[in-house]
């Protein structure tokens, strides 16, 4: 099942702390216009993963006798070869995950050396996928998306790594819906009150999406002034 574009629970909080525009975190940007992450950290774990599969099938080849047992080194070797090729000449500009709070847009990574997919929020698939453990019990959730803006025969999702999935699709929708305040976090504690006034100006239009939690404006007085303006 997809999932409903509401504001399950209380979404995870954006701190000021966690965003690192010039080092090597992952989120970059954090305002009342746009939320940027870099996951161009994965092209190092795909040379890592490539080294160690041509090290394994290198290894694994010194002890073959046949061509039969040559199979299996082959098969590390030449898959190691890939990944390391792709973790070096990847584009790291096409790894980036990007919210547009005011277009309403929402960018993230492709696979391979496509470049990223970009699309309306509004149309995204997502789904909280289970993985099970080995005795065939739930184990890890995880939050993937469809291929909502380039369909495929073959429907590989792309997997986020949240602690926490419904907390995190929480924190996309309130988000992505510019006509709720801003969500909770130190991160956009500068940009409340020029994103209330944007809000303002426009008569406080009601929310996009369906939230099952309260939203408040950041004080009692904004509060006031959005439910007798807009009236909610």
């Amino acid at each position: 099942m997809y999932q409903p574009h509401e504001v399950l629970e209380e979404p995870k909080e954006i701190t000021l702390s966690s965003i690192d525009r010039e080092g090597k975190g992952m989120l970059k940007r954090a305002d009342d216009k746009v939320y940027l992450e870099s996951h161009a950290h994965r092209k190092k774990i795909n040379i890592i993963f490539g080294i160690t599969g041509v090290l394994i099938g290198l290894w694994l080849g010194t002890s073959a006798e046949n061509s039969q047992e040559y199979l299996v080194p082959a098969i590390f070797t030449l898959g190691g070869l890939f990944w390391l090729l792709y973790g070096v000449f990847v584009n790291k500009k096409y790894k980036i995950f990007e919210l547009n709070r005011l277009d309403g847009t929402i960018t993230y990574p492709d696979r391979f050396f496509n470049p990223p997919l970009k699309g309306q929020f509004k149309d995204l698939k997502a789904v909280i996928s289970i993985s099970g453990n080995i005795d065939g019990y739930a184990d890890t959730e995880y939050l993937k998306f469809a291929n909502t803006f380039k369909p495929r025969k073959l429907d590989l999702l792309y997997k986020l790594y949240a602690s926490d999935p419904r907390k995190e699709w929480s924190f996309y929708v309130w988000y992505m819906d510019k006509n709720r305040p801003l969500p909770p976090g130190t991160a956009f504690d500068p940009y409340r009150q020029q994103d209330y006034e944007r809000r303002k100006a426009s008569g406080f239009p009601r929310p996009l999406y369906f939230s099952h939690i309260p939203t408040p404006e950041a004080t009692p007085e904004q509060q006031k002034e959005r439910e007798q303006i807009g009236g909610w």
